[in-house]
């Protein structure tokens, strides 16, 4: 009987939304994060905590030892990894070691989220950003510090104040929506997934721009997407980057400005993935080989995501029922601090409009259900 082939490895800050569409094309996964979640499990062969204590980033040994436990270098397995390395490309590299590599090359991510290496290229390619200065400027109203190995906008915040940090730049503070687009690369090429509207979520004291959720099938002008298109061809071909990634720019008007390239899965792959037949983890497998999509898949609906924050210090009960637009569903007897971040909530529509204020009703009612439970 020939040995049954090696699952995927996903690793990320959260690898909920990969094992779900890897699930989709039945690929066979095993997940390392920081939650390992209900619902992760149920999508994964097996899935565990690899989170640092008193920080939600990897802890190096215990992500290194339960890789090799789990999907041992040198297996016919590959190497799925989402949000967690920016900023940490020698984690990823020794990750990577003995694993084929489904994603950007740890080299390719060292470059594009070097501050002194990728505005300088969006410089000769033509492609706006706001003002970026490696050394504090002289007045630090209207700038923003932020740190190359963040994500999810926890290492961004107002300049001033409090130090910061090695490796950190400042970015000038721009009026603008805060826009970003999923994409999928082969190296050379771009194709665009969709456009999305993003917000945050200053839920904790100091962090003013976490991530708090974005809802996709925003239209664009016609001139700002035809521009955008090209431009995402000539980075592609400029940085060698393949797979599903993400940009986050402003738009203001007809003008579109980058704030920063994701190199990696971000989380407005699911607001997609359901109009993928097998799902866009599938794609950004195939597009790690050089294949694209002929053109973006009909829209079956406008989605929309949300993270929901604890408001108080709850300890979830096995009783508590999560709707089933929940996702990121925490284990029973999880203990959460004000601000932590419990759940994603869900909801789409025929239009961005009707499917942020189903989201916002979804969000509120959760909300309620979770201090009437604490209290």
């Amino acid at each position: 009987m020939p040995a049954q082939p090696q699952p995927l490895l996903i690793v990320a800050v959260t690898g909920r939304a990969l094992a779900a569409s890897a699930a989709r094309a039945r690929h066979a996964v095993v997940v390392l994060d920081c939650f390992a979640d209900r619902d992760t499990r149920l999508a994964a062969i097996d899935c565990r905590l690899v989170v640092a204590s008193r920080s939600l980033r990897f802890d190096r040994r215990r992500l290194l030892e339960a890789a090799q436990e789990m999907a041992p270098a040198g297996g016919d397995g590959g190497l799925v990894y989402g949000s967690g390395f920016e900023g940490r490309p020698g984690l990823l590299r020794r990750l990577a070691e003995g694993r084929r590599l489904h994603g950007n090359a740890p080299a390719v991510v060292a470059s594009v989220r070097n501050p002194g290496t990728f505005f300088p290229l969006l410089d000769r390619l033509g492609i706006r950003h706001p003002e970026v200065r490696l050394e504090p400027p002289s007045e630090s109203a209207g700038w923003l510090v932020k740190h190359p190995g963040g994500a999810g906008g926890a290492q961004v915040r107002h300049a001033g104040g409090r130090r910061t940090g090695t490796g950190a730049y400042f970015q000038r503070l721009e009026q603008g929506r805060v826009m970003s687009v999923l994409f999928l690369a082969d190296g050379m090429r771009a194709r665009v997934i969709g456009f999305n509207e993003q917000w945050t979520a200053p839920v904790r004291p100091g962090l003013p721009f976490l991530y708090g959720g974005a809802v996709g099938g925003i239209a664009l002008p016609a001139t700002v997407e035809a521009d955008l298109r090209a431009k995402l061809d000539a980075l592609a071909a400029a940085t060698g980057i393949v797979g599903l990634n993400g940009i986050d720019f402003l738009l203001r008007g007809d003008e579109w400005s980058v704030l920063e390239l994701n190199p990696r899965p971000t989380a407005t792959m699911e607001l997609y993935d359901p109009d993928y037949a097998g799902g866009l983890f599938d794609w950004h497998l195939r597009a790690c080989g050089g294949e694209l999509p002929a053109q973006p898949a009909p829209a079956g609906a406008v989605r929309a995501h949300a993270v929901v924050h604890a408001v108080a210090a709850w300890q979830v009960a096995p009783a508590f029922a999560f709707p089933g637009w929940c996702r990121d569903v925490p284990n029973p007897g999880t203990r959460l601090s004000p601000g932590d971040p419990v759940c994603t909530v869900h909801a789409e529509a025929v239009d961005p409009e009707r499917a942020v204020a189903l989201l916002r009703q979804r969000r509120a009612a959760l909300e309620r259900a979770m201090i009437a439970e604490a209290a």
